[in-house]
């Protein structure tokens, strides 16, 4: 079924055109070329709100009174929690008929709240000239060499900062052992003396108290790009540890309390068609949850956004049996508190 099928469906059961869409976002995460284009095609405006962190959203969102946002880009591991299900609507079917492109494995990881948006790993991002040899593994930025003391940046993420470090000492991130957990928080407390920031990276770069000096992070694939666009330095590059990555998912979904259901399915239809979604990620620096066969070789040859197959072959989506460990937030705590 043809995208613009579901569109005439919706002006046939009495859509109106609303004035704008909020939607509530990572920054840097929706090119104003498919905003703009798609004002143009529709009328209808949309504004993004920005979050900085899964824990800043899912606080937020699940405080008792959801802010007048209509959509949220979420990660598939969030969306695990059933609370959820009380606060976003649950996805038109006409949505996924339309969208044959997607990857079953990514509809079926965002369930029927949400519709695939983007994937792809974590990775190292360093300046070349400030490291006496190449980094290549998460150990690196675990032990680091006495240059980087302070200049680091981590993500502050709960399931993400634990991941990497389970990583770094040999471990699946999906284990329960707490004997591997303690290892991880063993390194994310020894690593602490060389962090000068548990943030996204570009913001950490942007910073003026701190940026000129951080010289390594741990980096969603691609917030690279903005990165190197936040820095005054050029000689970045990244790197997807030999060891393999957490790979991450993010899902867009429609809030219950919003009310423009039908402009934000019509606009979810828009942005996962496979020329859009290309568009889209080709302008961002990430990967479309398209099957593989829509993906252009700019992308599938491009190591920052779509990992090596040998480290994709060690890198690990979450089992669902992950967000509701209560040590794992314990560790999180200990170590930013």
């Amino acid at each position: 079924m043809r995208y613009w099928i579901g569109a005439l469906l919706l002006w046939l059961s009495g859509y109106s055109q609303a004035t704008e869409l909020v939607i509530y976002t990572w920054e840097y995460y929706l090119a104003p070329e498919i905003k703009s284009r798609f004002e143009q095609e529709t009328g209808i405006h949309i504004k993004e709100v920005n979050y900085d962190s899964d824990e800043a959203r899912n606080r937020l969102l699940s405080g008792g009174y959801p802010p007048e946002f209509d959509m949220v880009s979420i990660d598939s591991l969030s969306l695990k929690d059933p609370m959820w299900k009380d606060l976003f609507i649950v996805m038109p079917q006409w949505i996924n008929q339309q969208n044959q492109a997607q990857e079953r494995a990514f509809t079926e990881n965002c369930g029927e709240l949400s519709v695939p948006y983007m994937w792809g790993s974590i990775g190292i991002a360093y300046r070349r000239s400030q490291v006496s040899s190449p980094i290549t593994r998460w150990m690196q930025l675990f032990e680091p060499e006495a240059g980087l003391l302070g200049r680091i940046v981590m993500v502050d993420d709960t399931f993400d900062l634990i991941s990497v470090a389970l990583k770094a000492a040999g471990y699946s991130i999906n284990t329960h052992d707490k004997a591997a957990l303690q290892s991880a928080y063993h390194l994310l407390r020894k690593q602490q003396p060389f962090v000068a920031a548990y943030q996204l990276s570009f913001a950490a770069i942007a910073d003026s108290n701190i940026g000129k000096d951080v010289a390594a992070a741990m980096v969603y694939s691609g917030d690279f790009y903005a990165l190197q666009q936040n820095s005054p330095y050029k000689d970045w590059t990244y790197v997807v540890p030999e060891e393999g990555s957490p790979l991450w998912l993010d899902c867009m979904t429609i809030l219950q309390t919003s009310q423009h259901h039908n402009e934000a399915a019509r606009f979810l239809a828009f942005l996962t068609r496979p020329d859009i979604a290309v568009l889209n990620g080709k302008a961002l620096g990430f990967t479309p949850a398209l099957q593989k066969n829509y993906l252009p070789s700019a992308i599938l040859t491009n190591p920052v956004i779509y990992p090596p197959s040998k480290q994709l072959q060690r890198s690990e989506f979450y089992n669902a049996d992950v967000s509701g460990d209560a040590l794992r937030n314990a560790i999180y705590f200990a170590v930013l508190k």
